[in-house]
């Protein structure tokens, strides 16, 4: 008994917290992005392609389609028994095939799996009244690339930003006196960011890779890119234009107290421990905002694990109170000696049901703990006849060792009898389809857990 005890004690300590139970979703949303292009064009040129190769997936139960200015929404659900993670992988293989059907100038698709949840664990937010929008998202993206490295992170992401571009300004008075159009230059910058595969070479010296350096990479290529060479030398683009970063205009905006604020939204992989990972994030950004500039200043806009704490710690002061008033009314109807041996079963049980779950790969949820307070009334039946029948037996005469051997040989059938009416009760909810089934599930798998271990102690440890 003291060995599951413990078990249980360290299966608790180790268990994930989270606010709800961890569902797969069989949902996806593909989000297309070409910059102008109008709903109806989006349905024909970036929906249909997409349609049609959904087509061939296995599973598939429903397609909503949603076009709008400069993008395109696919929702696609696929069938609850479908494995989740094997489906959106080919659905991206699917978008991908589509892809090549896309115009030229169409952003590359995103698939992203829904959740149950649909809200990050922790919302960091950057601000500064005197800080530049570059600055800010310069530290903003330091700062998301430590946090992803965080091992319990899946992903964060950055809110507030405005994509980065060159802007090339084109001087009127300069294209007239070289006598070059604008197509000239649109060109020019197309033919000159391309990646061209050049291959390898074998000479007799070995064999070499050739590099052929075409791609645009920094301001500064955009700026030394030949227009027209003559016997007078080589006009540049450098030469006609004045070019310069900026930001894509902006669509949204983000701001704390007035300031503009970039955000990242932090959100946890399954199966983790969700306050333990909003503690890791604090913890690097607090060692990290160290070295950023005193004009930045760093919130915690949203903190998910303080209501995952609260609630673990108010459903387990619910768990302690309940016990303790189980085992005040035992002790009342049954004596002290009798009554400390049946509510010994209540940690017994509880904690040996968290090893089970600890097993199962579950996390502690609250609906592991609603199962945990439901069962707490029900878990000492087995073992309150176990003993009365025994004190019955010893009150005649019988040893206490005898009287309880009689009383599990005569008791033990209607004990199992009475514990299997039970989960009979709660069996149908572990078979229950769908998103809402694997939600549920977690309940009567808290309840089986915790009334087989009633039942082995019942029959098993109360007697010795």
């Amino acid at each position: 008994m003291a060995l599951v005890l413990f078990a249980g004690f360290v299966s608790r300590a180790n268990l994930p917290v989270e606010t709800e139970p961890a569902v797969d979703v069989p949902v996806a949303m593909v989000r297309v992005i070409h910059h102008g292009i109008s709903p109806d064009d989006g349905i024909r040129l970036l929906v249909r392609p997409i349609e049609k190769e959904l087509k061939t997936l296995e599973g598939l139960k429903e397609v909503v389609s949603t076009a709008r200015q400069s993008a395109v929404y696919i929702v696609v659900e696929f069938d609850a028994e479908q494995n989740v993670k094997s489906s959106i992988s080919d659905l991206r293989e699917a978008v991908d095939r589509a892809s090549a059907d896309f115009p030229a100038d169409t952003e590359q698709p995103v698939v992203d799996q829904l959740t149950a949840v649909g809200e990050p664990d922790v919302v960091v937010a950057l601000s500064g009244e005197r800080v530049s929008e570059r600055e800010l998202a310069r530290m903003s993206d330091y700062l998301q690339k430590q946090i992803e490295k965080i091992p319990a992170v899946m992903e964060a992401k950055i809110y507030g930003d405005r994509d980065k571009v060159v802007e090339v300004i084109l001087n009127s008075r300069s294209l007239q006196h070289y006598r070059i159009t604008m197509d000239e230059v649109l060109d020019l910058v197309a033919r000159n960011n391309l990646l061209v595969p050049a291959g390898d070479m074998e000479s007799g010296a070995g064999r070499f890779n050739i590099i052929v350096p075409a791609l645009i990479e920094k301001a500064e290529d955009i700026k030394l890119l030949p227009i027209r060479s003559s016997a007078n030398g080589v006009v540049t683009l450098g030469d006609i234009a004045s070019i310069r970063r900026t930001f894509k205009d902006a669509s949204s905006f983000s701001s704390l107290n007035g300031q503009q604020t970039m955000s990242i939204y932090v959100s946890r992989r399954t199966g983790t421990n969700s306050i333990e990972m909003v503690e890791s994030v604090r913890e690097l950004v607090e060692r990290e905002s160290a070295n950023f500039s005193k004009e930045i200043a760093i919130d915690f806009i949203f903190d998910n694990s303080f209501h995952a704490k609260s609630m673990v710690d108010e459903l387990s002061g619910n768990i302690l109170t309940a016990m303790s008033l189980v085992l005040i009314l035992v002790v009342a109807t049954l004596g002290v000696k009798a009554g400390f041996l049946v509510s010994l079963g209540i940690p017994f049980c509880v904690l040996g049901s968290i090893i089970i779950i600890s097993i199962l790969g579950y996390t502690y949820n609250f609906m592991i703990m609603f199962g945990l307070l439901l069962s707490l009334g029900m878990l000492i039946d087995g073992a309150i006849v176990i003993v009365e029948f025994a004190n019955t037996q010893a009150a005649e005469g019988l040893s206490p060792k005898e009287a309880f051997r009689n009383a599990v040989g005569r008791m033990a059938l209607p004990v199992t009898a009475s514990i299997g009416t039970t989960l009979a009760a709660f069996l149908p909810l572990l078979f229950w389809p769908g998103v809402a089934g694997q939600f549920m599930s977690y309940l009567p798998a808290t309840v089986f857990a915790v009334l087989a271990w009633s039942l082995l102690y019942a029959l098993v440890f109360a007697p010795t």
